[in-house]
């Protein structure tokens, strides 16, 4: 169920976006056009996959896109850290909060600003990767790979 409700909601989401990227397209790095052109619909795809099983691909296909995608997300995520300013922008919106509020609360406020955004933001990214993994290499292999007994069996 939280395959499908994901799914509809990426989506929706990615289609909401669209006029306002449409209307600062020329003002994109090469890495965000790349990213909205190429592996939001990678994305979405294996979302919708992985809730309805409506696209059936090769399982060396869904590998090869999974390779792909967690390299380019890595990059991804580094250029919106490192060049859109993420980290300043964050920083002072939450210095704003801090000045209005008692020094005690303050550094508890700070660290749980940068968590909430570090949850949101991996909530984001991750569930299309495990998608994409879910569907090369099927639903229980995720389970297998997690499991505490295959770690002691390695050990």
């Amino acid at each position: 169920m939280f395959w499908r409700i994901y799914a509809v909601a990426y989506l929706v989401l990615a289609i909401a976006i669209l006029p306002q990227i449409l209307a600062k397209a020329t003002h994109l790095s090469p890495i965000d056009v790349i990213d909205i052109l190429v592996f939001t619909p990678i994305a979405v795809v294996a979302l919708w996959s992985a809730a309805y099983r409506h696209v059936s691909l090769p399982t060396n296909t869904w590998k090869m896109l999974l390779f792909i995608s967690v390299f380019w997300r890595a990059l991804s995520v580094g250029n919106v850290i490192l060049f859109n300013d993420l980290v300043g922008k964050v920083h002072s919106g939450l210095v704003f909060l801090n000045g209005r509020m008692a020094p005690a609360a303050a550094n508890s406020v700070m660290v749980a600003g940068l968590a909430v955004g570090f949850l949101l933001g991996s909530f984001v990214v991750v569930p299309p990767l495990i998608a994409l993994y879910r569907n090369a290499y099927g639903d229980e292999s995720l389970l297998k790979l997690m499991s505490p007994m295959r770690a002691r069996q390695t050990a």
